[in-house]
């Protein structure tokens, strides 16, 4: 028991003469600071206030000193984090200051001739609140990059929200008064990634419908010089045919006929100048009687 106590009473005297010379530590960890997330008073404050809960910890115990440094950690390492400041950066001042409490508990020891099992104890307690401020300061960084990758996820699930949207005005698809013929009315201009999207959106209603017809109307397009337009045109064409869907054209601008036959694009697809001639086509190809009421 009187070992223990000599132990202990070493340990605050070590405190003590941390807690008188806090100042002097401070000013040789500035020397080693290249820039700091505070001005310079406000660094001094800070670094002083960790050193002195590494000397508490020696005078009074651990258990309070970790709850302290905890506390002043997060705010530190919060701080730290929006200045843009290293994690690497911290973890080397970290390691100096160990550097530093090692060298001075050391040289305490051996002018008060205290037993190696004070400096084992008094490194010990230093290194476990040490280790406190470190762990305080990779939880910044984490709930940081947390955040990042949250806003980050967030706003991609906006762009790809935003997209389909995009996509699905880029390319309506009209249900006609026959459950198996669909129309899509292509307005505006055509380019490649329209196309794309167009591809891929009636392929899918297609299949989802089991559609016979798929016209494709191009009188409200805007012309464009796009050779690539036609050749996934004619894809979408081939893939249609492949499912059991016929396609028909109607709208064609003289613009876009020209385009047509200076590209060579032939296709076994029938063209109608309007909607109403192609429906008028198919009616009178499935032996379909209308009857307008009165």
């Amino acid at each position: 028991m009187e070992a223990v106590a000599v132990l202990e009473e070493e340990l605050v005297l070590i405190g003590e003469k941390i807690e008188k010379f806090k100042y002097i530590l401070v000013q040789h960890l500035e020397l080693f600071e290249e820039d700091s997330p505070y001005d310079l008073e406000t660094s001094k404050v800070i670094r002083a206030q960790i050193i002195q809960i590494h000397a508490d910890a020696l005078i009074h115990g651990k258990a309070q000193a970790m709850e302290s440094m905890s506390e002043i950690g997060m705010r530190v390492g919060n701080r730290i984090v929006e200045m843009g400041v290293s994690l690497d950066k911290i973890i080397g001042e970290i390691q100096l200051a160990r550097n530093l409490f090692w060298s001075f508990i050391e040289e305490e020891v051996s002018n008060r001739h205290y037993s190696i099992e004070v400096l084992l104890k008094a490194s010990s307690i230093i290194d476990a609140v040490l280790d406190e401020f470190l762990y305080c300061m990779s939880v910044s960084f984490v709930n940081y990059y947390k955040k990042i990758a949250k806003s980050a996820n967030e706003s991609l699930k906006k762009v790809k929200e935003n997209q389909e949207v995009m996509e699905e005005l880029a390319t309506p698809i009209v249900q006609t008064m026959l459950s198996d013929v669909l129309l899509v009315p292509l307005i505006g201009r055509i380019d490649e990634w329209r196309m794309g999207s167009l591809q891929s959106t009636v392929l899918q209603k297609c299949n989802d419908s089991h559609a016979e017809v798929m016209i494709l109307d191009f009188s409200g397009i805007t012309y464009t010089q796009d050779d690539n337009m036609f050749s996934l045109l004619d894809q979408l064409v081939g893939a249609l045919a492949l499912m059991g869907t016929e396609t028909m054209f109607v709208g064609f601008t003289p613009a876009v006929v020209r385009q047509i036959i200076k590209l060579d694009f032939s296709h076994q697809v029938k063209s109608f100048l309007s909607f109403a001639q192609a429906m008028e086509y198919i009616v009178k190809q499935r032996g379909i009687t209308i009857q307008y009421s009165n």
